[in-house]
C-alpha cells in the first residue's frame, strides 16, 4: 500500500492509511449547504472505532438538521466573542458591565483558549482550567465570573447556530461547589458611636456630608453622584426629599444609569442630614464662585476646593483610610451600608420599605414606583434614627 493513501475499510467513509508511526484511519462525510455538498475530512485516528465514534457524530448531527456545526468548524473562541460582544453591547448594558467583560476574557479566558476552536474546548481541559484557577490563590467569586462569561459565550454559539451544544455548561469544579461561608462585619452600637464621634472631630463638616449619607444606606457610587437638582428642601419640616437617579464609578466618572432599575428612588432625610446638605450645597455654590463659575443644576454638589472638579469617586475611600491611620477604626463605604441594612432589620423595619430605601431590586420598577410611599420612607427614617443613635 503505498504511503499515505487512504483505501477504503468495510466502513461506509471510513479509510485507512500508514504512515511512519503505523496504520492510521481518517473519515470523508459530506453534507448539504444549500445547492453544494461540502466534504467533512478528517484524518489522524489511532483505531477503527475512534473513526466511527466521531462520523457516527457527524451522522447524527446530518439526521438533526444541524449541519451549520460543520460550516463553523472552524470558528475560534476569539473570533466569536468578538461577535458575542458586539451583540452584548446593543443591549444598553452600562460601560462598567461591558468593560468587566473584555477584563475577564482578556485576562484570564483569551490565553488559554482564544485560539481554540469552540468545537475543541473539550470538558477535562476546562475543568483543569478553573481547578488551576482555584490554586493559584484566586478567590471563588472571581473564578465563578470567569465561568460564568465562558458558558454565556458557548451558548450563544448554541443559541446562534454556530456549535452544536455547550460542553462546559454542566462543569463541576468541587471547590466552586462548596457553600461559601462569607462573615460580613457589622458595627456594634458602641463600635458605630466610636466611628461616628471620629468623623465628626476629624473630618470637615463637607467631608462629614459624604460619609453621613453612606451611614443611610447609599453606594459610595450614589453619594458622590449626588447633582444639585437631585435635592429638594421642605424647610418646614427640616427634611430633604433626595431623588437617586444616577450613580458614578471608575470607569463612568462623569455619571451614568443606576446599577439596577430598583436603584432609582426617593429617600427622605431630615435633622442633620437637612442641615449637612444645606451646608454641603452652600459650600458648593462657593467653590465654584471662588472659580469664577455658577453650580448648575447638573453639577455634582462634592466638589474639590482647588479645582472646583467633582471629586474622585473614591474621595470616601481616602477619607477612611486617612481616619483609620489616625484613630486605628477600620471602616469602608460599603460597610456602611451593610451595616445600614443590618440594623433596620434588627430594629424590626418594614423590609418592603427596606428594599426601596436602600435600592435593592427584589421587584419590578413598576411596583417599586407604584408603592414606595413617602410614609414608607419616613417611618423608616425614624426607626433608623433611633437604632443610629449616634447621629
Amino acid at each position: 500500500m503505498a504511503k499515505n493513501k487512504w483505501e477504503p475499510t468495510k466502513y461506509l467513509g471510513i479509510y485507512e492509511y500508514m504512515t511512519k508511526k503505523g496504520k492510521r484511519y481518517g473519515i470523508r462525510v459530506r453534507y448539504k449547504q444549500g445547492n453544494d455538498y461540502p466534504e467533512i475530512n478528517k484524518s489522524g485516528f489511532e483505531t477503527i472505532a475512534a473513526a466511527k465514534v466521531y462520523k457516527n457524530n457527524i451522522e447524527n448531527l446530518k439526521a438533526n438538521k444541524k449541519e451549520y456545526v460543520f460550516a463553523n468548524e472552524k470558528l475560534t473562541l476569539n473570533t466569536w466573542f468578538d461577535t458575542y460582544m458586539e451583540m452584548f453591547k446593543k443591549k444598553n448594558k452600562s460601560k462598567d458591565t461591558i468593560a468587566n467583560k473584555y477584563s475577564i476574557y482578556n485576562n484570564h479566558l483569551e490565553i488559554p483558549f482564544g485560539n481554540y476552536y469552540l468545537t475543541d474546548i473539550s470538558l477535562d481541559i476546562y475543568e483543569d482550567f478553573l481547578r488551576e484557577k482555584i490554586k493559584n490563590g484566586y478567590a471563588n467569586n472571581s473564578v465563578k465570573a470567569m465561568h460564568k462569561l465562558m458558558k454565556s459565550i458557548l451558548n450563544s454559539a448554541v443559541r446562534y447556530e454556530k456549535l452544536e451544544k455547550n460542553r462546559l455548561q454542566f462543569a463541576e469544579i468541587e471547590q466552586l461547589e462548596e457553600n461559601e461561608v462569607i462573615e460580613l462585619k457589622v458595627l456594634e452600637t458602641e463600635e458605630f458611636n466610636v466611628f461616628i464621634s471620629a468623623c465628626r472631630a476629624f473630618f470637615t463638616k463637607y467631608d462629614f456630608t459624604m460619609i453621613y449619607l453612606a451611614v443611610w444606606g447609599m453606594r459610595r457610587g450614589e453619594v458622590m453622584g449626588v447633582k444639585l437638582k437631585n435635592l429638594t428642601f421642605d424647610d418646614a419640616k427640616q427634611q430633604v426629599r433626595i431623588t437617586l437617579d444616577s450613580t458614578r464609578t471608575l470607569r463612568t466618572p462623569e455619571g451614568k444609569g443606576t446599577k439596577t432599575p430598583a436603584g432609582r428612588r426617593i429617600l427622605l432625610i431630615d435633622g442633620e442630614g437637612y442641615r449637612l446638605l444645606k451646608y454641603s450645597i452652600e459650600k458648593a455654590v462657593s467653590i465654584a464662585k471662588d472659580h469664577g463659575a455658577v453650580l448648575h443644576q447638573d453639577d455634582f454638589i462634592f466638589r474639590n476646593p482647588t479645582s472646583n472638579r467633582p471629586w474622585a469617586v473614591t474621595r470616601m475611600n481616602d477619607l477612611l483610610r486617612k481616619l483609620e491611620k489616625e484613630y486605628d477604626i477600620k471602616v469602608y463605604p460599603h460597610l456602611l451600608r451593610h451595616n445600614f441594612n443590618t440594623q433596620a432589620l434588627l430594629a424590626g423595619a418594614n423590609s418592603n420599605d427596606l428594599r426601596k430605601f436602600i435600592g435593592h431590586k427584589n421587584s419590578s420598577m413598576t411596583d417599586h414606583y407604584s408603592h414606595a410611599t413617602d410614609e414608607g420612607r419616613e417611618k423608616l427614617m425614624n426607626t433608623m434614627k433611633d437604632r443610629l443613635s449616634g447621629i
